[in-house]
């Protein structure tokens, strides 16, 4: 009779609670704008202009249909943990960051390493793409990226801005070439073709860009090897394309002997806060910044702008990229002056251009170290309802892609977690169980149950989310016969669609218990359960 009574006093009290959880909104309203975008890792735009036109990504095509695009320039250097947060802020080099694969701190006298830096672009993506880039983009595992993307359907229900990350066709492309590299990105557009069904495309804000290109090539040079033949002891630190120097004032000697004969392909240095000069191709540049805008100056011209029409007058950014954008140096004045221009490059930044690329550990079959359109000309295409800031905007720099979605930006979460009620039986325990869940704030529940076992209550906390699964980590306390004792819970979610794999493990004192259940969808916010090894369930969730 008091297990009764107990019983239902919870019961009673959990849907009090989560009726009064419900009064915070969770859902986005019918008409809020949706985002969804693909960021496709390290394909030039010819590249993904010749699949198209050779019908190897037709649901790519079919996405777009009826949309735009932009021509796109990722700014020097392109590589990923470069790129990525300047689209989020903008500034194109204009405040301090990250400029390479690694880097020398002037502040504290030490190296900035690969690995600090992988960490910082881990930092500055979504929360849910972390197993994208640390998982889903290793090769032959970006299968588990196709599985995630089926999720994005149930994403857009509760977050305005979903981004998508397909890292695959970069880790392809590096190590196995170009072979690789087309079947990576031919297999996102196959996953894509699984998706769009799904996808209501009349009122969806749908864009997909690739941040850098890739070239493809085998012709390897051991720059390490030769900055230390060339530059000896002078140089205090390098990490591709930046070259620390104990003297600053060397710079513009050792620029010239690292670009001569059997050198790189370019070296630049900062002559003074207004100008860049250096070598490119065995000629002498400079380019010269007046105001917002850059003269570029070369009597050999190596990157062939004279032919384009250009007579040695200043341009803006935008200028320079309508001027450039089908050459082989797009936007090379404001791209290069930026980067060398930014407090944490090196003395010199030097680099590579196709065919050749740096000698690496893992990356000798493609690369996109370089200034060339294979390495930073881009695709951008875009539709729908609320994009109308992107049209006639012919040709973009990659970096101010979001500068009109502020939206996109800001990454706006949803203001709580869904509440749920869940009913069940099991065989073992005979008797029915409850269990309510509300939240009053995102990543955070409070929750309780009663079932044959006895009750429990416990608070849990978001502590991990991908586009596949999420992790659940909560204490509380439980009553089990008589004596009430302290709880650990745990659960790990994976979702499949509209199937959810649900893994449960709990301590109290002295003992460990598992769950193991499988939920389908069968209806707006309405689940329904089998729970191991012999129970059955619903749940429903708003």
């Amino acid at each position: 009779m008091q297990r009764s009574r107990a019983f239902v006093a919870l019961i009673l009290l959990l849907t009090s609670l989560a009726c009064a959880a419900s009064l915070t909104s969770v859902t986005l309203a019918s008409n809020a704008p949706r985002y969804l975008i693909f960021h496709v890792d390290a394909v030039s735009a010819a590249d993904f202009d010749r699949a198209l036109l050779e019908g190897r990504l037709p649901n790519v095509a079919r996405a777009f249909e009826g949309g735009s695009r932009s021509e796109g320039v990722s700014t020097f250097l392109a590589n990923t943990p470069v790129i990525y947060p300047l689209m989020h802020d903008g500034s194109a080099y204009a405040t301090p960051g990250r400029v390479g694969f690694g880097g020398w701190d002037r502040n504290t006298a030490r190296p900035v390493t690969e690995a600090e830096i992988f960490l910082e672009l881990l930092a500055a993506l979504p929360r849910r793409a972390t197993t994208n880039l640390l998982l889903h983009g290793v090769p032959y595992l970006d299968w588990l990226a196709g599985l995630a993307m089926q999720n994005v359907p149930e994403l857009l229900e509760r977050y305005q801005v979903v981004e998508f990350f397909w890292f695959a066709t970069d880790s392809f492309g590096h190590l196995s070439g170009e072979q690789g590299h087309a079947r990576a990105l031919e297999r996102f557009d196959a996953n894509l073709g699984r998706l769009l069904p799904r996808l209501d495309l009349d009122t969806l804000n749908l864009i997909l860009y690739t941040d850098h290109g890739m070239t493809f090539t085998t012709e390897t040079v051991d720059l390490e090897g030769l900055v230390e033949r060339r530059v000896g002891e002078r140089a205090v630190y390098y990490s591709y394309p930046n070259l620390y120097l104990s003297e600053a004032g060397e710079a513009p000697e050792l620029a010239r002997l690292l670009a001569s004969p059997g050198g790189v392909d370019f070296a630049f240095y900062r002559a003074s806060v207004s100008t860049v000069e250096g070598y490119l191709d065995g000629a002498f540049v400079r380019f010269e910044s007046e105001g917002d805008r850059l003269r570029y100056v070369s009597v050999e011209d190596p990157l062939g702008y004279v032919e384009l029409g250009y007579g040695g007058e200043p341009l803006t950014p935008e200028e320079w990229l309508d001027l450039t954008i089908d050459a082989r140096y797009p936007g090379v004045p404001p791209s290069v002056f930026r980067y060398v221009q930014n407090p944490n490059t090196g003395d010199v930044v030097l680099g590579l251009n196709p065919p050749r690329i740096p000698l690496t550990v893992r990356a000798n079959r493609g690369n996109h170290a370089g200034l060339v359109d294979s390495d930073v000309r881009v695709p951008i295409l875009f539709r729908g309802p609320d994009l109308d800031v992107l049209e006639g905007r012919e040709r973009l720099w990659l970096h101010d892609l979001y500068r009109d979605l502020p939206v996109v930006t800001a990454r706006p979460q949803p203001s709580r977690e869904l509440n749920e009620i869940a009913l069940w039986w099991r065989a073992d325990e005979g008797v029915p169980g409850v269990r309510a869940r509300f939240s009053a704030a995102y990543r955070v529940r409070l929750a309780g149950e009663v079932s044959g076992l006895g009750w429990a209550a416990w608070s849990e906390h978001d502590l991990f989310s991908s586009y596949l699964t999420r992790w659940w980590v909560g204490v509380g306390v439980t009553q089990r016969q008589v004596e009430l004792q302290p709880m650990a819970r745990g659960e790990a979610q994976l979702d499949l669609g509209d199937v959810r794999v649900s893994f449960e493990a709990r301590y109290h004192p002295g003992e460990w218990t598992f769950g193991l259940g499988v939920a389908f969808r069968v209806g707006q916010g309405v689940r329904l359960s089998w729970l191991a090894p012999g129970g059955l369930g619903a749940s429903f969730e708003w």
